[in-house]
C-alpha cells in the first residue's frame, strides 16, 4: 500500500501547468490514475487522467494512452464522457475530462440486484446511442462493461474509459497478441485474438443487457480460461428462465446481440437501437423485421429457368389478329388508362404522405398536445409506484437509492421533476427521477489518524461513506498522512455521509533574506546570519590572503545580499588575512668578483633556497 501511495499522491495539492489543483484520487486503475482536480481558469471541477509513473516508460502502455486520447479527441456526444483537453508537457500526459458526480452501473447493480426492463431499455438505449458515435468515427471501445458505464444523478448513462480502444483507421491489423477487455463481457473473438470490429461492442453490451435483466452474469467460472471458452463453447440460460417478467422481444433483442458468431448479431449499433427504438414504442415488428432480413441475406440464388420445347404441337392461330387501324385504337386506350392508373397511384401516394406528415408533424403542431403534471411522489412507497399499472403506462421511473437519516427505507425522498411540472404525454413515457431512502445504516468512522490518506480514502469508501479532503501544513505528521478526521474515530454516522480526511502537506515553508556581511568582521557576520535565521559554522568560512585593510573582514559571500532563502540555509564566507610575508634572501658575506662573460652562470647558481622551493614574492607557490 505505501508503494501504491506513494505512485499517487504525490501530486495531491500540486497544481498542473499552474491551472489544475489536483484534490483527490477518483480511482486507480491499471496503468492510469484519476484525479478530481479544481480547474482555476474556468472555475468547475474536472476529472484528470494521468499514466502512472511505474508504466510510464512502458512503450505499450504510453502506446495505449496515446490511443485512447486520440479516440476520445474525436469524439463528442452526451452519452459519452466529455474530454476537455489532452496535454503532453514533457514526460507527463495527461487527459482533461468532465467531472461526473455519480456512480458506475456496476455499483448500481449491486445495489439493486437487477434492474426492471424500463430500466435496462433506458440504459441500452443510450449506451447503443454512444456505441453508435464512436463507431461512426471508426473507433471500437473494446471494453464495455457496467464498470465503464457512469450514471450520472441526472439520470442519464455515459460511456468512459477508452483505455484499450482501437481506431480503425490505424495501422494495426485490429487483431491482439492477447485478449484485452475485461472476461465477463469480452466478445469471442477477442477472447480468441482475432480480429475484431463493431460487433465486438454489441457482443458486449447485450451481456451488459443480460447482466441488467437478470441480475447475474452468462458466463461465470473459477478461472479466466474458463470463463473465456464458455462465451464460445456455451449456450447461456435465457434470461425469461430467470426473470419471467422479461419481455420476450427485449430477451430476443439481448440475445440477438450475444450470438457468439458476430454474422449473427447486429451489424451496426443503429440497428440494434432501431429494434430498442421499436420494442419502446411498443412494436411487436422487430422479431419479424430481423427474420424478414436474415431470409433476404441467406436465400440462395434462383436456377436458371429451364425452357423445354415440345414436338408436334400444332400452329398457333392467327385468327382474330388487329388491323393496324384496331392496333392503333387499342394502344390509345391502353395509353389513356396507364396515364389514369399514373395519376391514380401519384393521388394515393401524396394523400399517404399527407397522412403521415399530418400524423407525426402538421398534427402536433395544429393540434393542442396532451398534457399533464406530474404528481408528487415524495413520502410514498417506492413498490408501491413502480408497480401501479397506471403509474409506469404514464412514466418512465429511474430509481436512485440513497441513505437518508429521515426517512424510512423504500421511501421516495426527492423527484426529478418537481411535483406539479407541466409534461407533455410521449408515448415512451415521461423521463422522471426518483430517489429511495435506503434507510439509516450506520457505520462506525475508523481511526486512520498517522495512515497514508489513500488507505484511509480506500476504508471509507467501503464502508460507503463519502471523502473530503482539505490539506494542512504540519510539522509534526508526514506528508500524505492523515492528521486528523471529522467525525472524528468511533463516531457512528449514515453511510452515504461525508468524512472529512486533513491531510498532511508537510511543514511549512519560511524564507530569510542574505544581509550584505562584505566589510564586517567574522564576529558580526555570525551574528547577523543567526539573527535572519541563516547558518555558518567553522567549515564553511574560507580564510584567504588580503590588504591590510581587510584582515579580519568578510570579503566575499557566496550569496548576494538581498537574496531570499530557506531558512536554515547555509552561507559561505571568505575572511582576509593581510598580505602574505615576503621571504628576503640570507646576504652573501662577500661579492665575488666575475668576469662580464659569467654573469649570467654565477646568477643562476646563487638564487636563494627560499624562492627556489619556497614561496614566491606575490604569494603563490
Amino acid at each position: 500500500m505505501d508503494n501504491m501511495d506513494n505512485k499517487v499522491s504525490w501530486r495531491l495539492g500540486k497544481t498542473l501547468d499552474g491551472r489544475y489543483e489536483m484534490l483527490s484520487v477518483l480511482g486507480i486503475g491499471g496503468m492510469a490514475v484519476v484525479y478530481k482536480a479544481f480547474d482555476h481558469k474556468l472555475k468547475r471541477n474536472v476529472a484528470i487522467k494521468v499514466l502512472r509513473d511505474d508504466v510510464a516508460m512502458d512503450a505499450d502502455s504510453r502506446r495505449r494512452f496515446r490511443t485512447e486520447y486520440q479516440a476520445v479527441g474525436m469524439l463528442s456526444h452526451p452519452n459519452i464522457r466529455a474530454v476537455y483537453d489532452v496535454v503532453s508537457t514533457g514526460d507527463t500526459e495527461y487527459i482533461v475530462m468532465e467531472y461526473v458526480d455519480g456512480i458506475n452501473l456496476k455499483q448500481y447493480l449491486k445495489k439493486k440486484g437487477s434492474l426492471s426492463w424500463r430500466e435496462t431499455l433506458h440504459f441500452s438505449t443510450q449506451i447503443a446511442k454512444a456505441l453508435s458515435h464512436a463507431h461512426s468515427k471508426g473507433i471500437i471501445h473494446m471494453d464495455i462493461k457496467p464498470q465503464n458505464i457512469i450514471l450520472p444523478k441526472d439520470g442519464t448513462a455515459k460511456v468512459a474509459d477508452f483505455g484499450i480502444a482501437q481506431l480503425e483507421e490505424s495501422e494495426e491489423d485490429g487483431s491482439a497478441d492477447e485478449a484485452v477487455g475485461s472476461i465477463h463481457y469480452i466478445s469471442p473473438e477477442q477472447a480468441r485474438g482475432e480480429a475484431v470490429d463493431a460487433r465486438s461492442d454489441i457482443y458486449s453490451l447485450g451481456v451488459v443487457m443480460y447482466e441488467m435483466l437478470t441480475g447475474q452474469l452468462p458466463f461465470d467460472g473459477e478461472t479466466v480460461g474458463e470463463v473465456a471458452m464458455k462465451h464460445f463453447t456455451v449456450i447461456p440460460d435465457a434470461p425469461t428462465a430467470i426473470n419471467p417478467d422479461i419481455p420476450p422481444e427485449l430477451e430476443e433483442i439481448t440475445l440477438k446481440a450475444m450470438q457468439p458468431d458476430p454474422n449473427d448479431r447486429y451489424r451496426t449499433a443503429d440497428e440494434m437501437l432501431a429494434d430498442l427504438e421499436d420494442f419502446r414504442k411498443g412494436q411487436t415488428a422487430s422479431v419479424g423485421r430481423a427474420v424478414k432480413r436474415a431470409l433476404a441475406e441467406n436465400t440462395p440464388p434462383m436456377r436458371d429457368e429451364v425452357h423445354v420445347i415440345y414436338r408436334n404441337v400444332p400452329r398457333v392461330s392467327t385468327a382474330g389478329e388487329l388491323s393496324k387501324e384496331g392496333y392503333a385504337r387499342r394502344r390509345a386506350r391502353e395509353r389513356r388508362i396507364s396515364n389514369l392508373l399514373g395519376f391514380g397511384l401519384v393521388l394515393v401516394f401524396m394523400l399517404g404522405l399527407f397522412g403521415f406528415v399530418w400524423n407525426y408533424w402538421l398534427g402536433g403542431i395544429f393540434s393542442d398536445a396532451e398534457r399533464t403534471d406530474v404528481p408528487n411522489f415524495i413520502g410514498s412507497m417506492v413498490d408501491e409506484i413502480t408497480s401501479d399499472e397506471a403509474m409506469t403506462s404514464l412514466f418512465n421511473f429511474t430509481v436512485v437509492y440513497k441513505a437518508d437519516s429521515v426517512y424510512e427505507e423504500g421511501v421516495i425522498t426527492a423527484q426529478d421533476p418537481a411535483a406539479g411540472t407541466s409534461r407533455m404525454i410521449v408515448s415512451e413515457g415521461i423521463d422522471v427521477q426518483i430517489t429511495v431512502s435506503s434507510g439509516i445504516q450506520l457505520v462506525e468512522v475508523p481511526d486512520l489518524v498517522n495512515h497514508p490518506y489513500t488507505e484511509a480514502q480506500v476504508q471509507l469508501l467501503a464502508l460507503d461513506l463519502e471523502v473530503e479532503i482539505v490539506l494542512e501544513e504540519s510539522s509534526s505528521i508526514t506528508e500524505n498522512y492523515v492528521i486528523s478526521t471529522d467525525p472524528a474515530a468511533g463516531t457512528s454516522v449514515a453511510s452515504g455521509e461525508t468524512v472529512t480526511l486533513t491531510v498532511s502537506a508537510g511543514p511549512s515553508v519560511t524564507y530569510a533574506t542574505v544581509p550584505d556581511l562584505v566589510g564586517m568582521t567574522k564576529t558580526e557576520a555570525l551574528l547577523a546570519l543567526q539573527q535572519e535565521g541563516l547558518v555558518c559554522t567553522e567549515s564553511d568560512i574560507t580564510y584567504v590572503s588580503s590588504s591590510a585593510s581587510e584582515s579580519g573582514c568578510v570579503i566575499w559571500q557566496n550569496y548576494s545580499s538581498g537574496t531570499q532563502v530557506v531558512s536554515g540555509t547555509a552561507v559561505y564566507i571568505q575572511v582576509g588575512t593581510g598580505p602574505s610575508a615576503t621571504a628576503t634572501p640570507a646576504p652573501t658575506e662577500t661579492p665575488e668578483i666575475v668576469t662580464e662573460s659569467s654573469d649570467t652562470e654565477s646568477d643562476a647558481g646563487n638564487v636563494p633556497e627560499a624562492v627556489e622551493g619556497g614561496e614566491t614574492g606575490d604569494g603563490t607557490e
